[in-house]
């Protein structure tokens, strides 16, 4: 595992933002709720009252918070979920079964973006994402997973994201309230490389300037071989995540015990 998210030596550019995004503490849930429940409300209203508390997948292992907060008043002004397939799969994966080529490879899907309406939106998402990137190079992910409705999918479009099947084709997705969405990938190594030879402005954003207000230091290192599981979408037409999980707390210490498996081998060992 990559244990240094990025490394000051290598970045040629250094930057402050106006906000800091971490991973989020439990404290940080309700709040995260609130603005989700705003955000998706506007769009799917039924969805919007259900996210009116933290879900479930908040508190997994093999999940992610971040949040984006403001230096000046502490208030939320964006928030991103990652699910890794370490233990299950990725939400998405109840809605669709995706190509051979994504079998037993290490993925992350983002799920539940919101970002609070202001001028420095669009500032804030793109360091959400950076923060997105820093966690699949830090963790070895093999995919960067996205779900995006219309017309969410075009911010991914333009991430240079593609889609896992038919070029541009919905698929309604159970965790997003049946709502069709473009199923879409991206390997980290591969942005990299794409993205300099595109002179893409995320390129210097993501890779070249250090953000030290873009803080991965409190999240969970997945550092072991993952289960990489499948499933079959027809057989459970349930919400994800799936039912038969029983959460690990990830704001616990994680044991060999809690997952039954030898976490002292690093998985590139």
């Amino acid at each position: 595992m990559n244990t240094s998210v990025q490394n000051p030596a290598t970045a040629p550019f250094s930057e402050s933002l106006p906000f800091v995004v971490e991973m989020a503490r439990q404290g940080d849930l309700r709040d995260v709720a609130a603005l989700r429940s705003a955000s998706y409300g506007r769009h799917i209203p039924e969805l919007g009252m259900v996210l009116q508390k933290p879900e479930e997948c908040d508190y997994e292992l093999g999940c992610e918070v971040i949040v984006a907060r403001s230096k000046f008043d502490g208030s939320l002004l964006g928030t991103m979920r990652i699910h890794t397939n370490a233990f299950k799969p990725l939400p998405l994966q109840m809605s669709l079964r995706l190509p051979d080529r994504f079998s037993g490879t290490r993925m992350v899907e983002a799920t539940r973006l919101c970002v609070k309406g202001s001028p420095n939106a669009s500032l804030v998402r793109s360091a959400l994402f950076k923060a997105l990137f820093q966690y699949c190079e830090a963790q070895d992910v093999d995919w960067m997973m996205a779900a995006g409705r219309r017309p969410v999918d075009r911010i991914y479009d333009a991430l240079l994201f593609s889609d896992v099947n038919e070029p541009g084709k919905f698929y309604p997705m159970a965790h997003a309230g049946g709502v069709p969405h473009r199923v879409m990938s991206l390997a980290p190594l591969e942005a990299r490389f794409t993205w300099e030879a595109c002179e893409h402005p995320l390129y210097r954003f993501v890779v070249e300037t250090l953000h030290k207000d873009v803080d991965l230091s409190a999240m969970t290192s997945l550092n072991f071989a993952w289960n990489c599981p499948q499933v079959d979408p027809e057989s459970n037409s349930g919400f994800a995540p799936l039912s038969d999980f029983t959460p690990i707390s990830r704001f616990g210490p994680l044991s060999a015990t809690d997952i039954d498996i030898d976490i002292t081998t690093p998985f590139n060992a």
